[in-house]
């Protein structure tokens, strides 16, 4: 073979090496944009998790917001069961059942218990801790339960409902924890301060409000933890435990924010206000209801609209502008239930004058049904269309068709 043939040769082999090095990079190109577009969009939707209903008001932005569909549903009860010793029961506070991937449901009760029923309603187990358990669970990535109780602990248990851990803090705890995405467990307890705890149990940091904490905690795109406080203040707080900014309201704050797809935060207050906060801290817009709104939290559903009950017996439907879109009035007050959204757009809601209500997205009824007392519990939606609840009579009801 000649020298020209060979020179000719090794042309070709460096251009195809130049080529395949431009598609290489072309391709590592085209990977990162896809990685960095499916980053942003899920950095502006709702967290999404396996477990159908894993914490307080559903995600850590608190929508209330379900992906599972409920139209099948015609408000039939499926089975209930009775949780300890009926007289306790009409002093309850509110919670939030949640359910795990398997259909598992998890809810506190006055009898100092946490049950975890399985789907057809028989108990799978019962963990005893020293005090009232007022604080919904929260459910990990690896099934790991977190919740408070009134003996002051924060507790971890397993999936076999063993004791993992347990936190001391200063006072009672009726703030249900939320998770964020590296493990930490944020929650509030009445001993004025928000715990952030590792998930092995240590502290991380605590951050000192001026009154008791029953608000729950929200967790922006960002990171920022949002919580209420009985100081009248909506707090924002940074990852690292510092103050990013605080907004006064008007009165208490037991209800626990909510965090739309734009990043504006939604609270009430005891004041009668339900508002909207921009991610700065600045106010939006605020609009009154007919009564003070206690620990009754906004949802928001799909196309914007926030829910919000208040203790004048009417739901409200309110547009992203802060106008009035509907309200509905139920035959009580709503103490502290906080609505429920499905996929197809029904809001479940309880009340005082012990309905559960599930209301069509125009405000017209679709059903209610009745159970024993008062409901101060909020709704919670399972794979299949169930409701969960829980009345003052001491039972956790499953509604379903």
């Amino acid at each position: 073979m000649n020298k020209h043939r060979i020179v000719s040769i090794l042309e070709q082999v460096n251009n195809l090496k130049a080529k395949r090095s431009i598609s290489n990079l072309l391709l590592t190109i085209l990977v990162i944009s896809l990685c960095v577009l499916i980053l942003t969009s899920c950095k502006n939707s709702p967290v999404v998790d396996a477990n159908p209903w894993p914490m307080f008001h559903h995600d850590l932005q608190h929508t209330g917001l379900s992906s599972y569909d409920t139209s099948e549903n015609n408000g039939t009860l499926k089975w209930k069961y009775q949780t300890g010793d009926l007289t306790p029961c009409k002093y309850t506070l509110p919670t939030f059942p949640t359910i795990g991937s398997d259909g598992t449901i998890y809810s506190g009760a006055l009898d100092s218990y946490i049950y975890a029923l399985n789907p057809d309603g028989t108990l799978k187990w019962k963990y005893e801790t020293g005090g009232p358990v007022w604080s919904s669970p929260a459910i990990s990535s690896n099934g790991t339960i977190y919740f408070g109780s009134e003996d002051n602990y924060i507790y971890a248990v397993s999936l076999d409902g063993t004791l993992k851990w347990k936190f001391k803090t200063g006072y009672s705890i009726t703030s249900s924890p939320s998770i964020g995405s590296d493990g930490t467990i944020y929650v509030g307890s009445d001993d004025n301060y928000v715990y952030a705890l590792k998930p092995n149990g240590l502290l991380k940091w605590r951050y000192q409000t001026f009154y008791e904490i029953g608000s729950s905690p929200a967790i922006g795109s960002d990171g920022t933890i949002y919580i209420g406080s009985g100081d009248t203040y909506l707090y924002a707080l940074n990852s690292n435990g510092t103050l990013k900014w605080k907004y006064e309201t008007g009165d208490d704050i037991y209800s626990s924010p909510s965090i739309g797809s734009d990043g504006t935060i939604y609270v009430g207050s005891y004041d009668n206000y339900l508002y909207a906060l921009n991610s700065d801290g600045t106010l939006k817009w605020r609009y009154e209801t007919g009564g003070d709104i206690f620990r009754s939290s906004p949802a928001i559903g799909s196309d914007g609209t926030i829910y919000i009950a208040s203790r004048d017996t009417y739901l409200y439907a309110v547009n992203p502008n802060g106008t009035l879109k509907w309200r509905y009035q139920t035959g009580d007050r709503i103490y502290s239930s906080s609505p429920s959204i499905s996929s197809d757009g029904t809001i479940y809601i309880g009340s005082d004058d012990n309905y559960l209500y599930a209301l069509n997205s125009d405000g017209t009824l679709k059903w209610r049904y009745e159970t024993g007392d008062d409901i101060y519990s909020s709704p919670s939606i399972g794979s299949d269309g169930t409701i969960y609840i829980v009345s003052l009579d001491c039972y956790i009801y499953a509604i379903g068709h």
